[in-house]
């Protein structure tokens, strides 16, 4: 295992067989850091490369990390333990795909070349929750107090009087 490249060369990769592992800090990721609050905790990265009935490029890996986001229910900070993994075929046409085993996700039209951050940034963003929150029942965010006031003056009490009188 070695250092990734900073250009995954599909082709090229899986031919060879080639098994990478890395570790990176959040914020070498620049769509992760303007996630993340945790910008300089880690997160390694394995990568295995090999062809898949003689003709399919793929690549199998994981990626595991504590991402810091804002609780969906209370917007104070909530840590997810996050490891995707993945298994991914990369077809040059459907029909490939049909060889394919099921475990496969499958990729239509892959380049030769592409970027390994933005790559491993795809696989992370599409494993975090939509609507992340604690585990346990934090406070809601909005103030209970607020709302209560809200209930007792209305400021449109006065119009329900002028409909009336109409």
């Amino acid at each position: 295992m070695q250092g990734i490249p900073d250009t995954i060369k599909l082709f090229s990769f899986a031919k060879k067989g080639l098994n990478f592992s890395h570790t990176y800090q959040v914020k070498d990721f620049p769509r992760m850091k303007k996630l993340l609050s945790n910008i300089d905790d880690e997160v390694k990265v394995e990568l295995s490369f090999y062809i898949e009935n003689n003709s399919i490029p793929c690549i199998e890996g994981v990626v595991k990390l504590s991402a810091v986001v804002d609780c969906q229910r209370c917007l104070n900070d909530v840590e997810l333990h996050l490891s995707p993994r993945f298994k991914l075929g990369f077809l040059k046409n459907e029909q490939q795909g049909e060889a394919l085993d099921s475990s496969f996700e499958t990729n239509l039209n892959a380049d030769e070349a592409f970027s390994t951050i933005e790559f491993i940034t795809d696989e992370v963003l599409i494993s975090i929750p939509m609507s992340p929150m604690h585990s346990h029942k934090c406070q809601s965010y909005q103030d209970k107090e607020w709302i209560d006031k809200q209930k007792q003056h209305n400021p449109f009490a006065i119009l329900k009087h002028t409909k009336n009188s109409i």
